[in-house]
C-alpha cells in the first residue's frame, strides 16, 4: 500500500521534491532536479521525468502536493507549465493538490513571509533537515502545507516563531 506524500516546487531549471512517509509523518527524501539550461526543453523535461519515475518506483505515491505556478512573463510562464503538465501526467494516478505560494506561506507562518523566513521556521521545527537550495525548502513547505491543511499534523506557528526569535541577553543588576 502506498503511503507517501510528494511535495513539488516545479521549475524548468530546478524542481524541488520532498517525500513524507504518511505513516510516521516524517520526511524521508528531499532532493532537487537541476536541468542543463543549454539543453532543449524536451531534454530538460526528460531529465525531470527520469528522476520522478525513479522516485515513484522507490516510494510509491499516495498523494501529491504542488506549489501552484504564477504568471509573470508570457514565454517563461508557458515554459514552466510544460514542466507542470509533465508532473501532472507522471502523477496522474494519484490525488493532486495545488497550493498558491501565499497559502503555503500562510500555513507555515504567515502569508507575507519571505521564502527565507518560511525556511527558517521549518528548520526550527525540523532541526536535522538540511536544504541544498530554496527549491528543496519550497517543496518541503508545500508537503507540510498538505499535512497541516488536512489536519494530519499539528502545527503551532506561534511556537515556532517564538523559538526562532533570538534570545535576549538579560542585563545584570550591575549594568542597570
Amino acid at each position: 500500500m502506498s503511503n507517501h506524500l510528494y511535495g513539488f516546487d516545479i521549475s524548468m531549471e530546478q524542481t524541488g521534491i520532498t517525500i513524507f512517509d504518511l505513516r510516521t509523518l516524517k520526511p524521508i527524501h528531499i532532493t532537487s532536479v537541476k536541468t542543463n539550461e543549454k539543453h532543449t526543453h524536451g531534454m530538460r523535461l526528460y531529465t525531470i521525468a527520469s528522476v520522478v519515475e525513479e522516485l515513484k518506483n522507490t516510494y510509491e505515491p499516495k498523494v501529491v502536493a504542488i506549489e501552484r505556478g504564477f504568471s509573470r512573463f508570457n514565454t517563461s510562464t508557458q515554459v514552466i507549465y510544460r514542466a507542470h503538465g509533465l508532473v501532472n501526467y507522471l502523477m496522474r494516478d494519484y490525488e493532486q493538490n495545488y497550493y498558491p505560494p501565499k497559502q503555503v506561506k500562510e500555513a507555515i507562518v504567515r502569508g507575507d513571509a519571505t521564502k527565507k523566513f518560511v525556511q527558517d521556521i521549518i528548520q526550527v521545527a525540523y532541526p536535522d533537515i538540511v536544504f541544498n537550495n530554496e527549491d528543496e525548502s519550497d517543496s518541503f513547505a508545500v508537503a507540510l502545507t498538505y499535512l497541516i491543511k488536512n489536519k494530519l499534523l499539528e502545527w503551532d506557528k506561534k511556537k515556532y516563531k517564538e523559538m526562532l526569535k533570538p534570545k535576549r541577553k538579560m542585563k545584570s543588576k550591575k549594568e542597570t
